[in-house]
């Protein structure tokens, strides 16, 4: 006999009109099969009506907490939960008697009395009414409680700019042009009627499918915080975009601070980060009044000149400098108010694949051309590294190699240059949707298109162990957001097809933002697809960002069994993590192995764990970008086992920027167990600007221990086959018979996965 639920529950659900007694008696058959055998309690039925869709997960969550009364705010029905602060909540509502939806803002006041904030509220609402843009939302009406304030707005389908951030990263120049001149339009708007926004956030700038960027709550942050105020309690986030006449002054928000916000707003989109990163309020607060913000340029080199000249007027510290008015400000904005850029890049978010193309289905290639492959000789390097902002010159491949049969091993001497051939167009196929365990599969020696892929949870990438699959990044790196990545037996290659140009932009093969990643029997590549060609576009292998940076305890990077062959850093860290492994891993000629664009926090150590690593002609293991020469960083530890560290002109260790305090290294600690490294190499070195000397830094107080310097050799000169870079000779001292460094037979074959394939 199945329960009927409570008469309390069934009299919640009809006094707020949230579902009938019908529709709770549709529910039974659910019901039976949720309860199996057990009691049906009322979360039982409540889990039911979620399920039938009767109901939300949020009014779900309220009706089981015991105060279902708050599911009402006056005659508005609560739907879903859009946001919250310290003293507000916002929420989609259901209008009285309607089913159209609203924007409902639940406020406490801070300051002053409740009639006085009811003037100024009603003074906002006649000065906004009758206008209508399609990039604002528009309080619209304001209710009086007997503690705090309803404020009604349009309620616009759409997603927060700040939650698009933590899912892609920085966005693309073109983006940044749309939204930058949707909103200065708005802004001018804003200004006819006398209105300033005052509270230009990410997450107060919400995209629509429509390609429409939209700022909400204008008129707001003037009443309810007319001065700025510092509270221990709220996050560090909230003091980005202050504009420095605003802190420790009693002035009120103006045209000139909310443009000093707008401009802030489009650096941190343009960056992927704020122009200040310190997690201490006060210390941002003071950035902002002493600190210049940074050219643009130094984060995103891709910016045009006009963009990055109009963010610098906007974010000037004398608001003088300032455009005097949103329409000069307008004026001075490089982009057009583009809704089909804006709804592309919407769109990006919504689909794991790309969409299939009209017509491709009915196409039937035979052969598929080969992967251009091939072979690096090194003799002759002319690889510039370890200069920061400066061309790095690919590593010159003089040898280039077709696989046309399976069966075929190539030997090729340096002096070999083979005849030159336009390469045929690749057929990609589309990278499948997750499974319901969260894995994709890719098919053994198959050419995958380069996609962005968010999901909700682990997400695993998995290729066939004797033949890995391919995934071709041609312009943007191949992007994923999760929780947690795992990624075996998957080659990511690029082959550079543009000319060399005066720009040269930095970016990854795959670019990862999870709070855990681990790499297995990988590779990495960027190869030049025409002779003595260089790409503009210098690729890392890998580019990570924790899903939430709050949380650094927890997250970590895990390498084994992976080859890293790019002209940028095999790792660049967006933020340093608590520990990263590497097992048997190679990196040839890449600009270094590991790059911290920040070095560990004050309260951080970075845990640093390497076993048998092979470092071949690359910069430093470890590279640092110090940016303040006060800073105060964390400690690191470095424990390699069986590793051999082949440099080219860098040390072991190795910052650029700021010289580091004298005192820095006794933090540092290194554990070189069976590891040799040239003996050349400084163990670290700082670097002030390209084409500076390194400048070797005093170790006396580094914690070093193990560490073996000598000569060794290579079985053979520099190559794409793992077992030339086996290390048959070292005259160092060591403990085992086994040699240091990697174990080749335990790489999967890649070339061979490189090699003609046929769909």
């Amino acid at each position: 006999m199945l329960e009927p639920p409570s008469q309390e529950l069934l009299h919640r659900l009809t006094k707020l009109q949230l579902c009938t007694t019908a529709d709770v008696r549709r529910c039974r058959r659910r019901v039976r099969r949720l309860a199996r055998g057990i009691p049906a309690f009322d979360s039982v039925w409540i889990d039911a009506l979620v399920q039938a869709q009767k109901i939300t997960p949020f009014q779900a969550r309220v009706l089981e907490s015991g105060h279902p009364e708050h599911l009402a705010v006056g005659p508005y029905l609560l739907i879903s939960e859009l946001g919250h602060s310290s003293n507000s909540q916002t929420y989609v509502a259901r209008v009285p008697q309607s089913t159209e939806q609203c924007a409902l803002k639940v406020t406490t006041p801070q300051s002053e009395p409740a009639q006085q904030l009811q003037k100024h509220f009603q003074s906002l609402l006649q000065r906004l009414q009758g206008l209508h843009h399609p990039s604002l939302v528009l309080p619209r009406v304001v209710k009086q409680l007997p503690r705090q304030f309803v404020i009604i707005s349009h309620y616009l389908p759409s997603v927060a700019a700040s939650e698009l951030l933590i899912r892609r990263g920085r966005f693309p120049v073109p983006v940044i042009l749309a939204i930058g001149a949707q909103l200065l339009d708005a802004l001018v708007t804003l200004e006819q009627r006398h209105v300033i926004h005052g509270d230009i956030r990410p997450w107060n700038v919400r995209l629509t499918a429509k390609g429409n960027a939209a700022l909400v709550d204008p008129g707001l942050a003037p009443i309810l915080s007319p001065e700025l105020t510092i509270h221990a309690a709220l996050p560090p986030r909230c003091y980005d975009g202050i504009a420095p006449e605003l802190i420790g002054t009693g002035r009120h928000p103006d045209t000139q601070s909310d443009l000093y916000a707008l401009g802030c707003l489009l650096w941190e989109l343009l960056a992927g980060r704020p122009p200040f990163t310190t997690g201490d309020p006060l210390a941002k607060l003071a950035c902002h009044q002493t600190k210049p913000v940074p050219d643009i340029r130094s984060w995103a080199p891709e910016t045009p000149a006009a963009l990055a000249e109009a963010l610098i007027r906007f974010t000037s510290a004398d608001p003088q400098q300032r455009p005097a008015d949103m329409k000069t400000a307008r004026k001075l904005w490089p982009g057009t108010n583009s809704r089909n850029v804006l709804s592309k890049f919407h769109a990006s978010f919504q689909h794991q694949t790309s969409r299939i193309e009209p017509g491709s289905k009915s196409e039937k290639p035979g052969r598929l051309p080969l992967i251009a492959a091939l072979i690096f000789v090194l003799s002759g390097l002319s690889f510039t590294l370890l200069d920061e902002g400066a061309r790095n010159q690919l590593l010159e491949i003089t040898a280039k190699v077709s696989f046309k049969q399976a069966d075929q091993s190539p030997s090729i001497s340096p002096g070999i240059q083979p005849a030159q051939s336009e390469p045929e167009k690749i057929v990609h196929t589309l990278i499948p949707a997750p499974d319901e365990q969260g894995i994709i599969r890719l098919a053994a020696d198959t050419v995958y298109e380069s996609t962005s892929i968010t999901t909700v949870g682990p997400l695993t990438i998995k290729g066939d162990p004797a033949h890995p699959a391919i995934i071709e990044i041609e312009e943007d790196s191949f992007h994923v957001v999760a929780e947690q990545l795992t990624v075996e037996n998957v080659i990511f290659i690029n082959r550079s097809r543009s000319q060399q140009s005066e720009a040269q932009n930095t970016n990854a093969l795959l670019n990862v933002t999870a709070q855990n990643v681990k790499i297995n029997s990988s590779y990495f590549a960027q190869l030049d697809s025409q002779e003595q060609t260089v790409s503009n576009q210098m690729r890392s292998g890998l580019f990570w960002k924790p899903l939430d940076p709050q949380q650094r305890n927890g997250t970590s990077l895990t390498f084994q069994s992976t080859f890293f062959a790019v002209p940028g850093h095999a790792v660049h860290l967006f933020q340093t993590p608590q520990k990263l492994s590497v097992a048997n891993c190679l990196n040839l000629t890449s600009r270094s192995m590991l790059y911290l664009e920040h070095p560990p926090e004050i309260d951080q150590q970075f845990n640093l764990n390497l076993q048998h690593l092979t470092m071949r002609e690359t910069g430093p293991l470890l590279l640092l970008n110090w940016a303040d020469q006060l800073q105060i960083p964390g400690s690191i530890q470095i424990e390699a086992r069986d590793c051999v560290f082949g440099l080219n002109r860098s040390a072991l260790i190795q910052v650029q920027g700021s010289k580091p305090p004298k005192n820095w290294l006794s933090s540092v600690g290194l554990a070189g167990e069976g590891s040799v490294a040239s003996s050349e190499i400084p163990i670290a070195a700082w670097q002030e600007s390209p084409g500076q000397p390194l400048e070797e830094l005093d170790t006396d107080n580094m914690m070093i221990e193990g560490l073996s310097t000598g000569v060794f050799e290579y079985a053979a000169d520099p190559s794409l086959h793992p077992a030339d870079s086996l290390i048959t000779k070292a005259q160092v001292p060591r403990k085992s018979s086994q040699p240091p460094g990697i174990q080749p037979k335990l790489f999967p074959d890649f070339l061979s996965s490189l090699k003609t394939l046929e769909k």
